[in-house]
C-alpha cells in the first residue's frame, strides 16, 4: 500500500475509533433501557454519564474532521505514535473518569494543538506527557492554572520577586471567581505536588515568588502556553 493510501487508512480509522465510541455507548443507553426497573434506578448516574461523554465525543469528532478539511493535520501525522498516544490519552480519559467538559477541553485542546505539529513535532514526546498531566487535574485546578497564567501576562512585579501568600491568594479568589481563599488553598497544594506551581517560601510559608511566572513553575507556564494556542476550526 503506497503512502497516500495509508494515509487515508488511518484518517478513516481514527474517525472510525471516535464513531465506534459513540456506538458502544449508545449500545449501552439501549441496554439500560430494556433492563427492569430495578436496575434502572440504579443505572441513573451512568446514563448521565454516558450522554455527556456522548456528546464530549461527538464534538471532538466535529472539530476533528474539520480540522483534517482544512489541511491542519498533515496525513503523515496520522500514522505516527504520538498520534495513537494522545488519541488513546484521550479516550481512556472517558473510560476512566466522570466527565467534565473543563478537564476534556483541555484535553481536547491539547491533542488538537499537537496533531497541527505548529508547536512540536510528531516525534516530541511533550503532548502526551502533558495530556497524562492533565488527565490528574480536577476542574478547580485548571481554573486556578488559567488564572494564573492570565495574571503572569498582565501583572508587571516591581523588582522584588515575592509577596505574600495571602495576597496571592486573595488575587486567585477574586479573579478565578471561586471567591474564597480556601478554595484556592486546596488547590495549590494539588498543583504544588504536581509541579506546576512553586512552593511557598519563608519559615512559616507566608511568601511565595511571583517571577517570572506568577508562581507558575517552567513546567505549568509552558502546558498553559501549549493549550492557548488552540485554534478553533470554526
Amino acid at each position: 500500500m503506497n503512502e497516500k493510501k495509508l494515509a487515508v487508512q488511518w484518517q478513516r480509522d481514527t474517525s472510525d475509533v471516535i464513531n465506534d465510541s459513540l456506538l458502544y455507548l449508545a449500545e449501552g443507553l439501549t441496554g439500560i433501557a430494556a433492563s427492569d426497573r430495578k436496575e434502572l434506578v440504579f443505572s441513573v448516574g451512568h446514563i448521565f454519564q454516558s450522554l455527556r461523554k456522548g456528546r464530549f465525543l461527538s464534538q471532538f469528532l466535529h472539530e476533528w474532521k474539520l480540522y483534517r478539511d482544512k489541511g491542519k493535520v498533515k496525513d503523515e501525522y496520522l500514522e505516527s505514535e504520538q498520534h495513537f498516544e494522545c488519541l488513546s490519552e484521550l479516550l481512556d480519559f472517558l473510560d476512566n473518569n466522570i466527565p467534565d467538559e473543563r478537564r476534556f477541553s483541555v484535553l481536547k485542546k491539547i491533542f488538537l494543538t499537537a496533531a497541527t505539529e505548529k508547536i512540536t513535532e510528531k516525534d516530541s514526546l511533550l503532548p502526551q506527557q502533558y495530556m497524562k498531566i492533565c488527565k490528574t487535574l480536577s476542574s478547580g485546578e485548571i481554573i486556578v492554572l488559567n488564572t494564573t497564567y492570565t495574571r503572569c501576562k498582565i501583572i508587571k512585579p516591581d523588582d522584588n520577586t515575592s509577596t505574600s501568600a495571602e495576597h496571592w491568594l486573595n488575587s486567585i479568589a477574586s479573579e478565578s471567581k471561586l471567591k474564597h481563599k480556601e478554595l484556592v488553598v486546596i488547590h495549590e497544594e494539588n498543583l504544588m505536588q504536581k509541579q506546576l506551581l512553586t512552593p511557598r517560601h519563608h519559615s512559616d510559608q507566608s511568601g511565595v515568588s511571583v517571577k517570572p511566572y506568577y508562581r507558575l513553575t517552567n513546567l505549568g507556564y509552558e502546558i498553559c502556553k501549549y493549550i492557548e494556542n488552540y485554534e478553533s476550526p470554526e
